[in-house]
């Protein structure tokens, strides 16, 4: 009993020795390349339990197949109007390749300094041919901002094959500037506000005129019939009561002759004497 006992146990210790040794678990979005005296044998990508060789005929060299994210340092540049910039950019990219991905980089880290060293090489050449109003400017038609990001992914991804790497994006996500080009871009977009300012300013001037003048000729109309129409019913008026005073006149003659010689008397009397 106790000889089947050290036999089962003897059992159960090479079964998990030969699990440990000669086989290898790949996981979701991981690729298993398999080396045999720094050689690449076999790359595994289905996920699952596969076999191997144990160490030291085969190693197992695990790789993350997912998107990454790289973020290098800021680094300065200069555009063709002699100005410096800050950038701070973004690689979005899937190790494609993972047998040449260990022939030239061997790791992340290598990887992540070639990238780099590209990414920087690439975006100087690209702003030495472009001037800071592409990149930062008040009106968003003159900006070439995408097209820049567009051009820095089709480098990047034609010179990172030879990498195992496939770049599937590159943008810039940040632009800063030195201090002494700060005051530069401030005066510049104060001075074109100032313009755009000045533009509406004069555009509502003439406006105004324009309303002011026409309301001007307007009323002036308006008055001009309104006196027209007023002298009109005021001459109908005066003749209408000269009308009236004639056929009061033509009743009684006699009662209105002696009433403008009462009225005639008594404005004679009201006079001051005269001392000659």
């Amino acid at each position: 009993m106790r000889n089947k006992l050290i036999y089962f146990y003897a059992v159960i210790i090479i079964l998990l020795f030969f699990c440990v040794l000669c086989t290898t678990q790949v996981t979701i979005g991981w690729i298993s390349v398999i080396t045999s005296f720094g050689r690449p044998v076999k790359v595994i990508s289905e996920p699952g339990l596969h076999l191997k060789w144990p160490y030291p005929l085969h190693k197992v060299e695990k790789i993350d197949s997912r998107l990454a994210l790289l973020q290098p340092k800021p680094s300065e540049f200069l555009t063709s109007d002699k100005k410096n910039l800050i950038l701070e950019n973004c690689i979005c990219y899937r190790i494609s390749d993972p047998i040449a991905y260990l022939k030239t980089v061997r790791n992340k880290t290598g990887l992540e300094l070639r990238l780099s060293d590209l990414l920087a090489s690439h975006t100087g050449l690209l702003l030495g041919v472009r001037e800071l109003s592409e990149l930062i400017n008040v009106d968003s038609s003159k900006m070439k901002f995408g097209e820049l990001n567009d051009e820095l992914t089709n480098l990047m991804r034609e010179d990172s094959k030879d990498l195992g790497v496939k770049v599937e994006k590159v943008f810039i996500k940040r632009i800063m500037l030195p201090y002494q080009n700060l005051l530069a871009v401030y005066d510049r977009m104060r001075a074109e506000r100032d313009r755009i300012a000045k533009k509406y300013l004069a555009e509502g001037e003439e406006q105004a005129i324009e309303i002011r003048a026409e309301a001007d000729k307007i009323s002036r109309t308006i008055i001009a019939e309104a006196e027209m129409k007023a002298a009109v019913i005021k001459g109908e008026a005066e003749a209408e009561a000269m009308k009236v005073y004639g056929q009061a006149y033509q009743q009684n003659r006699e009662f209105y002759r002696r009433r403008a010689l009462t009225i005639s008397v008594n404005r004679l009397m009201m006079q001051p004497s005269r001392i000659v």
